[in-house]
């Protein structure tokens, strides 16, 4: 399965809520990223808004903001970095909702 990101250039996707909207949530992650570009190391930020149902344990990906326009080539354009991505918010929604320390 490929995690694919919403297209934010003009502004935030509204998603339609599915299945029980008691459990889910809205969210909002910074995550730092470096990245190769042109030979030199780059770092950013991006901001993923996304619904999180616990339920059916799946994210729903609202909006994404990049702090820099190359990082979103780097970004959208490697699988494996989106899965990296969708991994490092699955892992930290695990933390929280188990209060794992």
């Amino acid at each position: 399965m490929v995690t694919r990101l919403p297209d934010s250039g003009n502004g935030t996707i509204h998603a339609t809520p599915t299945g029980n909207d008691n459990d889910v949530i809205c969210m909002t992650d910074l995550i730092f990223v470096r990245y190769m570009y042109e030979g030199i190391i780059n770092s950013g930020t991006l901001a993923v808004e996304f619904e999180y149902s616990s339920n059916l344990c799946s994210i729903n990906y609202l909006d994404v903001q990049y702090s820099d326009p190359q990082m979103r080539k780097h970004v959208e354009g490697n699988p494996n970095v989106l899965r990296n991505i969708d991994s490092h918010l699955r892992n930290n929604l695990l933390y929280r909702e188990y209060s794992i320390n």
